[in-house]
């Protein structure tokens, strides 16, 4: 959450209300926060010095808009770069492409795609080791009936990183 935050911010300074609206409709798709969860991430960030902000009186109204400091920039540049957590891979591959638009060097896009992609592979060995562990498995027919549509829900993992795969790996040859 503080990370896409930082992202956001990279791109233009923002109220809490704008960055709700952000997660409501771009966002939406990679990344769900409740208005609650941005406030505090935003509380967190202030602590760190990552953002700031500055107070204005608009329609008689206050209104913090927050900016994004050297540090957030920082932890925000450090983060693209560095290898995506296995529990959070698609969502977090998926916020790294989002703001890839944010990395100047062609280079550095190259890194983080292949780095998407290595970890998008480790992934995948994993599910297909585990799948074949399972496939030698002598199960009764009441063990087949119960794990059946658990053994369904491991394909769609292997599938859907497969796909994840070649689609980062178009990414980076369009590079």
């Amino acid at each position: 959450m503080d990370i896409v935050i930082l992202g956001l911010l990279m791109v233009q300074d923002l109220t809490v209300y704008q960055l709700n609206q952000a997660f409501k409709s771009g966002m939406a798709l990679i990344y769900s926060a409740s208005y609650g969860s941005i406030l505090s991430a935003i509380k967190k960030l202030l602590a760190l010095n990552e953002i700031t902000f500055i107070e204005l009186v608009e329609n008689g109204r206050n209104k913090k808009i927050y900016h994004i400091t050297e540090a957030g920039r920082a932890h925000f540049y450090q983060w693209m770069h560095a290898d995506l957590d296995g529990n959070k891979l698609e969502t977090m591959a998926l916020c790294k492409v989002f703001f890839l638009g944010l990395i100047e060097s062609d280079d550095d896009k190259k890194n983080i795609l292949e780095n998407i992609i290595s970890s998008i592979i480790s992934m995948e060995e994993s599910l297909n080791q585990l799948s074949q562990y399972l496939s030698h498995l002598q199960l009764t027919e009441e063990e087949k009936k119960l794990h059946g549509y658990q053994f369904k829900t491991l394909d769609y993992g292997i599938r859907s990183h497969g796909l994840a795969r070649e689609w980062a790996q178009q990414l980076l040859d369009e590079l």
